[in-house]
């Protein structure tokens, strides 16, 4: 089961009249178009506004040649595997 936290909102009426009457309905469609919204957010990449930052970020960029596509769930796991069994 995926961990919870109660939230408390105010909407407009407008709004409210416009959701699901019962109660399980429309937990489930706030959180599906909750989902939705931020599956649709783009992560702004960053930009140093320094010298200093440009400076790392060259080192940041060139590091990421090296260390290739970032793991995925199943990778994360196999990557674990691999390293327990080299020292087990």
């Amino acid at each position: 089961m995926t961990a919870t936290k109660l939230i408390s909102v105010k909407v407009p009426l407008k709004i409210f009249r416009a959701l699901p009457s019962e109660p399980k309905a429309r937990s489930r469609f706030i959180i599906s178009a909750l989902e939705e919204k931020i599956s649709r957010q783009r992560e702004s990449e960053w930009q140093p506004t320094t010298e200093r930052g440009r400076r790392l970020k060259v080192l940041l960029d060139a590091g990421a040649a090296e260390r290739g596509e970032p793991l995925d769930d199943e990778g994360i796991v196999r990557e674990l595997r691999e390293r327990r069994g080299r020292f087990h």
